[in-house]
Parts: C-alpha cells; sequence; structure tokens
C-alpha cells in the first residue's frame, strides 16, 4: 500500500470517529447518503531534497464537508436551514481541524508534523440538490530516507 492511501486511510478513520459527523467517504461521491458528510481526496505531493539520506515530502488532501440545503431537508431546530447548515459545517470543521492539531501518532515514524488547516466556504451541487459546504486542506509532513 502507498504512502499517500496508508494516510489517507488514518485519515478517513480519525474523521468517521468523530461525533458531528454522519458518513465519511475516501473518494468524491457523487450522492453521498447520511450528513454531514465528508469526503477525504488525496491532493499535491510536495517533495524537497533534505539531506543526502533523507527528502521532505508533503502528502496533502482535500476534506469537503457537506450538508444539504435543500427546502425538503428536515429541520427540528427552528433556525433557517442557511444557518443550521452553517452551524452544522462550522462544528464539523472545528472538531476536524482540532483533532488534528492534537495528533501526534497519526502517521508513525515517518510523519514530522501536520500543517495548520485552511478552510474554504461554498456552495456544491450534487446528484440530491444543493449543499452549504467546506473544504480543508490536511498537508502531513514527512521525511524518508532514500539512502
Amino acid at each position: 500500500m502507498s504512502q499517500s492511501t496508508e494516510l489517507k486511510n488514518k485519515l478517513k478513520t480519525k474523521i468517521q470517529g468523530l461525533s458531528s459527523v454522519q458518513e465519511v467517504y475516501g473518494f468524491e461521491k457523487i450522492n453521498p447518503e447520511g450528513f454531514p458528510a465528508v469526503m477525504l481526496t488525496p491532493q499535491d505531493l510536495q517533495g524537497e531534497f533534505s539531506s543526502n539520506a533523507e527528502n521532505s515530502r508533503v502528502y496533502a488532501f482535500k476534506c469537503l464537508i457537506l450538508f444539504p440545503i435543500s427546502e425538503d431537508y428536515p429541520d427540528n431546530t427552528g433556525l433557517p436551514r442557511m444557518e443550521y447548515a452553517e452551524q452544522v459545517i462550522a462544528t464539523v470543521i472545528d472538531e476536524i481541524v482540532n483533532d488534528m492539531d492534537t495528533d501526534f501518532e497519526l502517521t508513525g515514524s515517518t510523519a514530522l508534523y501536520m500543517n495548520a488547516a485552511d478552510c474554504l466556504w461554498s456552495y456544491v451541487k450534487y446528484e440530491g440538490g444543493e449543499a452549504r459546504s467546506a473544504e480543508i486542506t490536511l498537508s502531513i509532513y514527512t521525511e524518508r530516507t532514500v539512502v
């Protein structure tokens, strides 16, 4: 199994364990079930010469969080659906970012650290309608022995 796949699977397991998340996918699912849904996909891999014996690698993963905003989505809070969707997503963002900031065992001996996460808010159209969304970039810094 590649290091990228191993890191993604560990991230997926950690995110699935969060209380605010209903469903986690290791790919972009066209019609997700269970909301809020999180889709975790690999992004850029950056490499850099570190020494004669090691190279630095940064594995990045896009973490897309979705919550539907269609009029037929049930809401028992009494809040406007847009406000409710944003509150749900904000809670998921906080849980993911806080969990990743304090996880020193995510990748075992090859990981140096995880970079602080950036987040972008937007809207996404999917097969089931439209969703409020946020995208977090999770970057894991590693060292790889090349000798």
